[in-house]
């Protein structure tokens, strides 16, 4: 993957990894709970690059990690 990918802002995405606490993606959609407690949604043009980055960043996937 490339550097874009994995720093620390993602293209096209508004919120920064820190403040990401987990998600859940169906159907190329994202919904990501902030640690203020809201939720927003994303659907990237790259589904597997957008999650590669949340995996990068340690962001717990509701499917897998609980």
């Amino acid at each position: 993957m490339t550097d874009t990918i994995a720093a620390a802002a993602f293209p096209g995405f508004e919120h920064a990894p820190d403040e990401l606490t987990k998600y859940i993606e169906a159907f190329g959609i994202f919904t990501i709970l902030l640690r203020n407690g809201s939720v927003v949604h994303y659907n990237p043009d790259d589904t597997n690059a957008f999650r590669y980055w949340l995996n990068r960043h340690k962001i717990i996937d509701i499917r897998t990690q609980g």
